[in-house]
């Protein structure tokens, strides 16, 4: 293999695991699905409706369908809305409410009102956060998406676990752990020193203090023999983690362990199959990510040109290893106040659909990722000791690192956590096991001429 040839590979090899986004849909001003027939609130809604202070704050994706939290300074009552993932029309969807409007009334305690931070179940079910009001209290609504958008449960917290009183809450994120008998949801509270957990075996909900600190934004390892809850701190650029062994210790205290700094203050995080998490931070017109198998080190993977907006981005991941997000960019002048919307997609990981979930019905469809039977194709070569290099062939996975070097160059790679298969003849590019995983027999260095270019990551070991 020629050096030639071996750039022209790695290059190929680099672009093949960059992800791009394709635009879904975009919005100059939002437009509704508004109440029919003869309610007299319509006309009410619609002229206290104002497009310019509608800001996305969280999302959702199951099957064809897409949900969204938006702030109350819009006018519109209802907080959570939805839209199809797709449409044979060009034109941008109207927003739906969730369920409907029925379900949003001010200062009426049984319905939603303050949608905030949204997670779906592989059971199919939509689990979302509801700050409550100054005369109700924050709770937690499910609904079951397979049956009709029926409402499972709505938990109501204790004021001993969530205060009652507006100015002393908010909260705000929530993410989902499923053990094998229960789910637990673990959710921050802005203006509290506390991880609140909820049970939905027990239906019960308790806090875990994190003194001195509050949290605005978390994310969920997906190792589920040690699983990691990371945390981003409101005003702080610091970064954060949890055994979520701790989270179970009702009234106990959790020793959150700082792993890093991001560029700015992280608001949202996910983190998909691959061990990668994708962070959003304030004031930044870049999405960010790290491989949370490795030391810290943060990548910016998609800029923008320009996005004046706090908190420009929402994103979600989907059961088919989707990335989707929303972009805000707002622009102000002397005449009017302007804010732009879009919604993008790209594919990031290998699908993570539970054999379990039926998504049939005819507004959801899934579409299974052929990356599953690709890992079974691959045949696991001989295990090699630290320091032990031989030429192979066959099919292997790569993941390229942050700095790849050929031909005496030093070119930025972005982390990937797709796993594409490719045939390398390793006759020039030497494997090598990884000295810094020496524990990890399926993780090794390729090295072209000398300089590592990637490491390669065995299946099946």
């Amino acid at each position: 293999m020629s050096a030639f040839v071996a750039a022209i590979f790695l290059l190929g090899l680099c672009l093949a695991n960059a992800i791009n986004f394709t635009t879904v849909y975009e919005w100059d001003k939002f437009d509704f699905i508004w109440p029919s027939g003869a309610d007299t609130s319509t006309g009410q809604i619609k002229d206290e409706y104002r497009p310019e202070n509608v800001h996305l704050q969280f999302m959702a994706v199951f099957g064809q369908r897409l949900f969204l939290s938006i702030n109350m300074e819009s006018g519109i009552p209802s907080t959570l809305l939805w839209l199809p993932t797709s449409g044979t029309s060009t034109a941008p969807p109207k927003l739906a409410p969730f369920p409907s409007w029925h379900l949003y009334e001010k200062d009426n305690c049984d319905t939603i009102q303050a949608a905030r931070g949204m997670e779906m179940d592989t059971d199919g079910q939509l689990w979302v956060l509801d700050d409550g009001s100054s005369n109700c209290s924050s709770k937690i609504w499910i609904f079951n998406l397979v049956n009709n958008d029926t409402t499972e449960r709505v938990h109501q917290f204790p004021p001993t676990v969530v205060s009652n009183s507006i100015n002393d809450r908010l909260l705000l994120d929530i993410v989902l752990d499923k053990t094998q008998d229960d789910y637990f949801a673990y959710i921050t509270d802005l203006r509290s020193d506390h991880i609140t957990v909820y049970s939905l075996k027990m239906d019960k909900s308790w806090t875990v203090a994190t003194p001195g600190r509050r949290w605005i934004s978390l994310a969920l390892s997906p190792n589920r023999e040690a699983r990691q809850l990371f945390l981003g701190r409101d005003r702080s650029k610091e970064l954060y983690s949890v055994s979520v062994s701790e989270l179970k210790n009702e009234g106990g205290n959790a020793t959150v362990k700082l792993i890093g700094e991001w560029s700015g203050t992280p608001y949202r995080m996910v983190i998909d199959s691959g061990n990668l998490l994708y962070g959003t931070t304030t004031f930044c017109n870049y999405l960010s990510k790290w491989n949370i198998s490795e030391p810290f080190a943060e990548q910016r993977f998609h800029e923008f040109e320009r996005l004046d907006a706090y908190r420009p981005f929402t994103l979600a991941l989907d059961k088919n290893g989707n990335l989707w997000m929303t972009d805000s960019d707002e622009s102000s002048g002397w005449i009017v106040n302007k804010t732009r919307h879009k919604l993008l997609k790209a594919a990031v990981g290998a699908s993570t659909v539970s054999a379990t979930l039926d998504e049939t019905s005819a507004q959801q469809e899934i579409i299974e990722s052929s990356t599953s039977s690709l890992r079974e194709e691959s045949t696991p070569p001989p295990s090699l000791k630290t320091g032990e290099a031989q030429s192979l062939l066959g099919v292997f996975f790569i993941n390229l690192s942050p700095q790849s070097k050929f031909i005496g160059k030093t070119q930025p790679r972005p982390q990937s956590s797709i796993s594409l298969p490719f045939l390398i003849l390793l006759q020039t590019c030497r494997c090598v096991a990884d000295p810094e995983n020496g524990k990890n027999a399926n993780l090794y260095q390729v090295q072209f001429e000398g300089n590592s270019c990637g490491t390669v990551r065995f299946p099946g070991q």
